[in-house]
């Protein structure tokens, strides 16, 4: 039986339709878990919003891409969403095949526009299960909303010195007169708390694709003058998603003291907001929209006696060609 997943009629957004299935399987915390080995000055590449289509000039975007991870070095690679959009079964496997070219680690997570190609549902989970560097875990017929919906633990002399959380923000959501974006659903952060309860505390850091409200807030605060500590600017408006939920609270109750994600392309700040790091990727492909002075990536350094600010995150903007 299918799981709990929004099914979504390709090619059209407005033609979108999600619906639901019941799943009768739970999994347990150790089926979504990946261990990598940490590392002083842990490097992750974050990657966002590639949205390679049939249209694409493959070679020129991949060339591109080449430069910047090779320039990056990465221990670990990072794709937070709306890799595809209008994409086909072959463009898919290209671009996927391109990324685990490289031997880095990465892992994948999804956008709102991912599934809008040629193929099922479950079509690019699939492929990345077949490739050798690609860390994905999910279950096609488990009990939690989305499709990657997993976590990685950097361990140290056999304990976790960091955790990243990859999270499925989801797509699209019905409101009986319009097409809004998801939410991350509460079953999804119930999940989280069920790793930490049955793995213990760590510094954590989630990943996923549409912002949360508290992105608006706290930009909010910043334009008002109540925070000062932020780099970047927003230059269009936080696309979050239908409602406000408790998923930001309840995740610093278990530890997530930074969330990265993507979705608004040429916004790129960087706030403290109550205690916790809310950050945009940098749009990392010129495809659809962008400002050309700033695409390239995100770099998250994760030091070694456990200090974390904003000076950790640095945004490489690469124009595009030179």
């Amino acid at each position: 039986m299918i799981k709990n997943k929004q099914f979504i009629l390709l090619f059209l957004p407005f033609l979108l339709a999600s619906c639901s299935y019941n799943s009768t399987k739970s999994y347990s915390v150790n089926d979504y878990k990946i261990e990598m080995n940490y590392k002083d000055n842990f490097k992750i590449m974050q990657l966002t919003d590639l949205h390679f289509s049939v249209q694409s000039d493959y070679v020129s975007v991949t060339n591109y891409l080449k430069k910047n991870i090779e320039t990056c070095n990465p221990d670990l690679m990072i794709f937070t969403g709306d890799t595809f959009m209008s994409a086909s079964r072959n463009v898919v496997d290209n671009v996927l095949n391109f990324i685990d070219s490289f031997n880095i680690p990465f892992a994948f997570t999804y956008g709102n526009h991912d599934f809008q190609g040629d193929y099922d549902f479950y079509y690019i989970n699939n492929s990345l299960f077949k490739l050798k560097n690609a860390l994905v875990k999910d279950y096609i017929d488990d009990d939690i909303f989305g499709y990657s919906n997993y976590f990685i633990d950097l361990m140290e002399n056999y304990k976790v010195k960091y955790r990243l959380y990859i999270i499925d923000s989801n797509s699209y959501y019905f409101n009986g007169l319009r097409y809004q974006y998801d939410i991350i659903h509460d079953d999804q952060i119930a999940h989280l708390e069920q790793i930490y309860k049955e793995d213990g505390a760590a510094p954590s850091f989630a990943f996923y694709h549409i912002p949360l409200y508290e992105v608006s807030d706290a930009y909010n605060d910043v334009k008002a003058g109540k925070i000062v500590e932020y780099k970047g600017e927003n230059n269009e408006k936080i696309s979050y998603g239908y409602k406000r939920t408790d998923a930001f609270k309840r995740m610093k109750d278990i530890g997530v003291i930074g969330h990265f994600y993507g979705h608004d392309h040429i916004n790129y700040t960087d706030i403290l907001y109550d205690g916790v790091t809310l950050s945009y990727g940098l749009k990392s492909t010129p495809e659809i929209y962008n400002y050309d002075d700033y695409i390239g990536y995100k770099t998250i350094t994760l030091k070694s006696d456990m200090s974390y600010d904003l000076s950790n995150i640095e945004m490489v903007r690469v124009p595009y060609g030179k």
